[in-house]
């Protein structure tokens, strides 16, 4: 799973830190802090390889996977489109955390009008309705169709928790390959993905301490426009993968870019960091300057009180989340790894464990009145040595 933290992006042109794994989250601000600010997550069992493919013969590309790659990051072009995304997760119940593992335990169906960085409209759709999010001139609106309501972002938030919008394969291609813009990329063979000839490029990871194996890309062979990606651990079918599996290279209609008010809808507006949720526990403690041999991120364009306790400690692909939890919280997520084949953590006093799946590893601490929980592409044993590092172990 990512934590990534926000960060101005293709879809959303919003300059703030969210965790994705996959621990993370995405524009004009440094590569590496791009995707750290999403929480990206990515785990689990075997995926299903080649699932809604169109599996007819691909033309011949020969294509530079550097300069393709160059393509991908430096821009997107305008799209309508609908795609699929794929995940299997290996992580234990996390309370207050059940929509992100939803994103990726499953299949969710995406439509997506992006006309620019800061004028786009990405669909959840469900079988009970959809859950639309539009970023227009600078303000983000959040349309629920169940409960008829249209919420007004206020602000950016220094972290976020992944959404749909995040799984859309132009969006995620460009996170995930901005995190490791040094690393190697070598050609893929081409195929065929919503009807077009995509060219593909792979991208190992060099960090050893990441638990990511490969990501891999395809791309419209004209435009550039990432058309599907796969996410492997070290070794595997690939455990993550979203495709579209139908787009029209154009400008969407200005009238699908425009939030809806319909006649007796409700009408709200809310802080970002209130959007978070899950990551506001407002008398957690600092997060520490370091954990486990990694320096804490520093969230720049908005003040890191907005969401306290919450750190993010490492770079590239080989990062973790540090979320402070109530007590009750804790307690839950530590039965809920426990249920999952958790390993204990022996800690001075309180409760520890850890999960290990091939993507990502989730650790869990309850002591006192509070806990924490951490969580990104590392192997257990470092966050494991980061519980131990957490300040506060001696008793008063």
């Amino acid at each position: 799973m990512v934590f990534e933290p926000a960060v101005a992006t293709r879809e959303t042109g919003v300059r703030h830190a969210a965790l994705t794994a996959p621990v993370a989250l995405w524009g004009d601000v440094a590569a590496h802090r791009l995707s750290r600010r999403w929480l990206l997550v990515a785990a689990g069992a075997a995926g299903l390889l080649g699932a809604g493919v169109l599996r007819l013969p691909a033309a011949a590309v020969d294509v530079d996977p550097d300069a393709l790659r160059g393509r991908i990051l430096a821009a997107v072009p305008p799209y309508v489109g609908l795609a699929e995304s794929t995940g299997r997760l290996g992580l234990p119940e996390i309370p207050r955390l059940e929509s992100v593992a939803a994103l990726l335990t499953g299949t969710t169906r995406i439509r997506a009008f992006v006309a620019g960085a800061d004028r786009w409209r990405v669909d959840e759709l469900t079988p009970a309705g959809e859950r639309d999010t539009y970023r227009v001139d600078g303000s983000e609106y959040v349309w629920d169709f169940g409960s008829d309501q249209l919420t007004r972002v206020v602000g950016t938030a220094p972290l976020r928790l992944p959404r749909a919008a995040d799984l859309a394969p132009p969006d995620l291609a460009r996170r995930l390959l901005a995190l490791a813009p040094a690393d190697p990329v070598t050609a893929l063979p081409a195929r065929r993905v919503a009807g077009r000839t995509a060219a593909g490029l792979r991208l190992v990871p060099a960090d050893p301490d990441t638990t990511v194996g490969r990501i891999d890309v395809w791309a419209d062979a004209v435009t550039a426009l990432p058309l599907r990606v796969e996410v492997a651990a070290r070794t595997g079918a690939p455990l993550l993968f979203t495709e579209l599996t139908d787009v029209a290279d154009r400008q969407p209609d200005p009238a699908d870019l425009a939030p809806p008010v319909p006649p007796g809808a409700g009408v709200v507006s809310v802080a970002a960091a209130d959007v978070s949720g899950t990551l506001r526990v407002l008398d957690a403690a600092p997060a520490p300057g370091r954990l486990a041999g990694r320096d804490r991120v520093v969230l720049s364009g908005t003040p890191d009180a907005e969401l306290p306790g919450v750190g993010l400690y490492g770079s590239g692909l080989a990062g973790f989340a540090l979320i402070p939890l109530s007590r009750e919280v804790a307690n839950r997520a530590l039965d809920g790894a426990t249920a999952a084949g958790g390993t204990a953590v022996e800690v001075p006093f309180g409760r520890a464990a850890r999960v290990a799946t091939p993507l990502v590893s989730v650790a869990v601490v309850a002591r006192g009145r509070s806990g924490s929980l951490l969580i990104g592409t590392v192997a257990p044993d470092v966050l494991e040595r980061a519980i131990l590092e957490l300040p506060g172990w001696r008793r008063a």
